[in-house]
């Protein structure tokens, strides 16, 4: 049987630790900088949109998406930020950080927010803003997998 039509896609997947857990598969679309983010000056706890002007994602919407950035910086008062954000339905669907940071981390966790760090730092080589992420827990660590954006835009038209 000839495969010459067949085309075999590497897939990408980055692994990373958990920090608040999540009951299913979380597939949605990705908000990526390399830039630390402060919840206190750098979101606008209204609306969702971040607005620091050192942001290369400045004017964007964090609302639904998966947020992947480094770590996080500043007051304590951001995880009040992230907190009401989650209360308010602006939060996004997940963040992912390379390295932790308790400013971060419990405004996730009492947001509600799943969670995970530790990914590699080649994820801002490797995932761009408007790619969409599958993540799923395996054991005692998550999965990040970047997934094709047809599948995703094809299940979330037909929900």
């Amino acid at each position: 049987m000839e495969h010459s039509n067949l085309l075999r896609v590497k897939s990408l997947i980055f692994k990373a630790k958990i920090v608040q857990p999540w009951p299913s598969d979380i597939v949605g679309e990705v908000l990526i900088t390399c830039s630390k983010i402060s919840f206190l000056g750098d979101v606008d706890a209204k609306t969702g949109e971040l607005v620091g002007a050192d942001l290369d994602i400045k004017g964007l919407n964090l609302t639904g998406k998966i947020l992947i950035f480094p770590e996080g910086r500043g007051s304590t008062v951001g995880s009040n930020v992230l907190y009401g954000l989650a209360r308010n339905g602006l939060a996004p669907k997940l963040i992912g950080t390379c390295k932790t940071e308790s400013i971060t981390i419990s405004g996730a966790i009492f947001g509600g927010i799943p969670m995970v760090s530790s990914i590699d730092e080649a994820v801002f080589e490797e995932i761009k803003n408007g790619d969409v992420l599958k993540a799923h827990i395996k054991g005692d660590y998550a999965l990040l997998e970047k997934t094709e954006k047809s599948n995703y835009l094809r299940k979330s038209q037909s929900t």
